[in-house]
C-alpha cells in the first residue's frame, strides 16, 4: 500500500506555521502577481489571493492582500516617475482615483480567498 499524499489544505497549514517557508511563499506570490499585472487587471486578484493564502489568519491575509495592492500601485508610480510622467498622472483626477482603486480593491477581493480555508 502506498502512503497517502498530503492534501492541499495540509500543505497550506504546514506552510502557514513555518515562518521561513511562509516568507518565501509570500515573496514568490508577490513576484507572480507583479509579473501577471501588466498583462491583465486580474493579476491584482491573483496576487492578492496568492499572498493571502499563505498567511496564518484571515486578518493577516487581508492585510497582505492590501499590501500587495499598495505595492502594485507604488511599482506603477515608480515606472511613471522613471518616464517623467508622474506629475502629469497625479493631476489627472478621475484617472488617478480609478487607477488607485483598481489595485487596492482587486487585491482585497483576491485576498478574500483566504476565508475559504
Amino acid at each position: 500500500m502506498s502512503a497517502r499524499s498530503p492534501t492541499l489544505c495540509t500543505r497550506l497549514d504546514a506552510l502557514r506555521t513555518d515562518l521561513r517557508s511562509r516568507r518565501l511563499a509570500t515573496a514568490g506570490a508577490v513576484v507572480v502577481g507583479l509579473v501577471t499585472v501588466p498583462f491583465h487587471w486580474l493579476g491584482f486578484v491573483l496576487g492578492g489571493a496568492l499572498v493571502a493564502l499563505v498567511q496564518p489568519s484571515i486578518r493577516r491575509g487581508l492585510l497582505a492582500g492590501l499590501g500587495f495592492g499598495v505595492l502594485s500601485w507604488l511599482v506603477f508610480a515608480l515606472w511613471l516617475a522613471g518616464r517623467g510622467d508622474l506629475v502629469l498622472y497625479l493631476g489627472m483626477g478621475q484617472v488617478l482615483t480609478v487607477s488607485t482603486a483598481v489595485p487596492l480593491v482587486g487585491s482585497l477581493l483576491g485576498a478574500l480567498a483566504r476565508g475559504i480555508r
